[in-house]
């Protein structure tokens, strides 16, 4: 995968014409894929290359930190989708003072000064740009015209009541609607990490665990989930409840969010331990996590979590 921290330098690697998709892309939703098949479609037609630009940061980071909202991917798993999606290049534009106070009536220009073979701009209709956000589509077409390029809108995706965006997204993961988080993703919620050591306390209550250390900004709310699980190490894939929180009836004191995953298949051990990567696919939300008042009531609780997982997963 080809991917650039800046723009800077892109003209020496490419001599292709550059169907460039803009935007800031966090989750690559379905809204967002409507926006990146354009690009594909035009790199198709004209033997050209399609590039998506974006940011490794949310813009409000640096101008209304207090309003930042949490990402729902870093920066190198943003890549990753984004190429997944069809991308051949990803430039990962640093959002800094400098390009923060560009005018919009310069973006245009910035972009054909470092993309010499610039074909096409493809966007979102909710795309804005420039200084304060001045810039709309209106203004990209009218700017582009003076280059001799072809902007493409894509029309807005939508699920249920609306239209599907990062903000609606990020609402429903911190409700526990996987449902409508895999509609509007296009694909089903993926937690990822290597497995690390643990206290081994799910071992001795007979439901043993394999933690992952996995806190990302925008997380799921705290609860137990049932889905797939897959073995980057082996490619196996095995249905699993998932505990995501703090452990309220084991940890006394405050704790960081953990990732804690039970197999409802018996594994190869020797294939599932400390320092494999695992993939878990959020299918279902069964519960809210709660504090217990005795070992033996969280035992059952997580015993009727297995047996409701087992049957909710079972048609997959």
């Amino acid at each position: 995968m080809k991917k650039f921290c800046s723009i800077e330098g892109f003209e020496e690697r490419n001599r292709q014409a550059v169907m460039l998709a803009l935007g800031m892309f966090d989750g690559v939703h379905v809204g967002h894929q409507a926006v990146l098949n354009l690009a594909v479609e035009q790199a198709n037609a004209f033997a050209g290359t399609a590039v998506a630009f974006s940011f490794p940061m949310h813009p409000s980071t640096l101008l209304r930190p207090e309003q930042a909202p949490p990402l729902l991917m870093n920066p190198e798993t943003k890549a990753k989708h984004l190429i997944l999606k069809g991308m051949q290049e990803v430039i990962l534009q640093p959002f800094d003072h400098e390009f923060s106070q560009m005018e919009a009536t310069g973006f245009v220009e910035f972009l054909c000064a470092h993309i010499p073979t610039l074909h096409t701009l493809c966007i979102g209709k909710n795309f804005r740009f420039g200084k304060n956000r001045i810039g709309d589509h209106l203004l990209l077409r009218e700017s582009a015209n003076a280059f001799g390029l072809q902007v493409l809108v894509a029309e807005s995706e939508s699920w249920g009541d609306g239209p599907i965006s990062s903000s609606r997204i990020r609402a429903a993961l911190e409700e526990g609607r996987i449902g409508d988080v895999n509609q509007m993703l296009g694909r089903k919620y993926l937690m990822e990490g290597m497995v690390c050591s643990g206290n081994a306390v799910g071992r001795t209550i007979g439901f043993p665990t394999l933690n992952l250390n996995w806190n990302p900004q925008a997380h799921p709310c705290f609860g137990v989930y049932a889905g797939m699980v897959k073995n980057l190490r082996n490619d196996q894939k095995l249905p699993a409840v998932a505990n995501y929180g703090v452990r309220p009836t084991l940890e006394k004191s405050s704790c960081e969010p953990l990732l804690e995953i039970h197999l409802l298949v018996e594994p190869d051990t020797e294939q599932w331990r400390t320092g494999v990567e695992l993939h878990m696919e959020l299918d279902f939300f069964l519960r809210p996590e709660k504090a217990f008042a005795a070992l033996d009531d969280l035992k059952a609780q997580i015993q009727s979590d297995k047996n409701q997982a087992l049957e909710l997963l079972s048609p997959l």
